[in-house]
């Protein structure tokens, strides 16, 4: 065999070329309608045969401008020999496998390392050394006129077979983009054969972009690619991973302007203040409760230039345990709130305000305890209840951010009003 054969990560040999003479190397690439033939781009300057067995081999085509009245042309194909340094001719370009693809009139063995052809070009299969570095070539090509004489002959033009892999993406993070969210403008992506020499681009039919950085991973298995974002554009686009002679793989994303939901979860500390109710503060000697908790569910489903609407789920949990000369008391406290919510973005991605304002549930429970031990069972109460609040949030990273705002409370029992207030400090994160 002449190359190297893999049934699912094919590694093919690619040839780089340097041109000394007139003799021109042109990129061209055959497309095939018989089964076991991959077809390819015509601007890349190999095609890629695929046998019965599965099996692959490269071939590349070697093109010259054609003269006038040009009967054939014998073209002297060598190698460089590591071991002496010197050119071997190479007979083994044209295995048996050729024949069995349809590339025109087949090549003709005529002397070591000389090949005869009646077309201004000629196809064949070369390799790189098993190593996996470069093997020199070289070539030369002689005319021959109608009356069989020779006619012209070129200088030898040297090149190199390069070994080429088959790049493969498994996977793309992310692969759908909201302009109007924060998102990290490197792309993960993860699969086989990720070069060091890989290159990378976002494509669709109408432009390319191009990153500003690529961060390769050293195991040929990932690599982060790292675009300025002023570059994206709605629509569909691919990522396309493409190593040396033209292999490439494709991945699809998605970015659009701007996402049509939103879910958010935070929690937090919140200490609650009861501003209204002298009852309160006669027997539980305190209005101030300290110690307490936040935790917010909020659903936005509808964005608008004049902002984003939705719903919240609000749950505040406080406690205090105070003492006097007559008696110990604690107290816990819970509100669940069900809020409309209107956010407003006032930096896009950083920085956003919101209101809501809905109604739910306070319940209370109390306990007494007196001298020997002697303590009451605990009373408990439940009541309607009413809120509104405020709030700014600041985005750090991505969906990470951090809220600073208060709540107003108002609780209806069947024998005073309670009014309270409830600062809070939470750190959230949004899908």
């Amino acid at each position: 065999m002449v190359i190297n054969i893999f049934r699912r990560r094919p590694q093919f040999y690619l040839m780089n070329f340097s041109f000394k003479s007139i003799a021109l190397l042109l990129a061209a690439l055959f497309f095939f309608t018989f089964s076991g033939v991959a077809q390819e781009d015509d601007s890349r300057n190999f095609f890629v045969h695929q046998d019965e067995s599965d099996n692959f081999l490269i071939f590349q085509k070697l093109e010259w401008n054609a003269g006038s009245h040009i009967k054939w042309y014998e073209i002297n194909l060598e190698m460089l020999e590591d071991a002496t340094g010197t050119w071997v001719p190479v007979n083994n370009a044209i295995p048996a496998e050729h024949t069995n693809v349809m590339i025109g009139s087949i090549p003709e063995l005529i002397a070591d390392g000389i090949y005869k052809s009646q077309e201004n070009h000629i196809t064949v299969c070369l390799r790189a050394k098993e190593s996996g570095e470069p093997q020199k070539y070289r070539y030369a090509v002689t005319s021959y006129n109608l009356l069989g004489q020779k006619s012209f002959s070129t200088e030898y033009t040297e090149f190199e077979i390069n070994k080429a892999y088959f790049p493969e993406i498994e996977r793309v993070s992310p692969d759908l983009i909201y302009l109007d969210t924060i998102y990290d403008p490197a792309i993960r992506v993860t699969g086989e054969n990720l070069r060091f020499n890989t290159d990378y681009y976002l494509f669709n039919d109408k432009e390319i972009i191009r990153p500003l950085e690529i961060i390769r991973d050293d195991n040929n298995r990932r690599a982060d690619v790292v675009f300025d974002p002023r570059t994206f554009d709605t629509g569909n686009w691919f990522l396309r991973a493409e190593n040396p002679g033209g292999f490439t793989a494709d991945s699809p994303i998605t970015i659009k302007f701007m996402k049509w939901y939103d879910f958010s979860l935070s929690l937090g500390y919140s200490p609650l203040v009861i501003v209204y109710d002298e009852n309160i503060k006669n027997y539980y000697f305190t209005n101030f409760m300290p110690l307490g908790f936040d935790v917010r569910g909020t659903f936005i489903f509808l964005k608008k230039r004049a902002g984003y609407f939705g719903v919240s789920i609000n749950g505040k949990w406080n406690t205090i345990a105070t003492t006097s000369s007559k008696y110990d008391i604690s107290i816990n406290l819970a509100n669940a709130f069900l809020a409309f919510t209107y956010r407003y973005p006032i930096i896009r991605n950083r920085l956003t305000v919101e209101a809501r304002a809905g109604g739910g549930l306070t319940y209370t429970s109390t306990r007494f305890s007196f001298a020997q031990n002697l303590s009451s069972d605990p009373f408990a109460s439940m009541y309607p209840a009413v809120t509104a609040g405020v709030s700014i949030a600041g985005y750090a990273w991505r969906g990470l951010y951090f809220e600073v705002g208060a709540d107003f409370i108002t609780a209806f029992s069947p024998n005073m009003i309670i009014m309270g207030i409830a600062p809070t400090i939470s750190v959230g994160w949004t899908l």
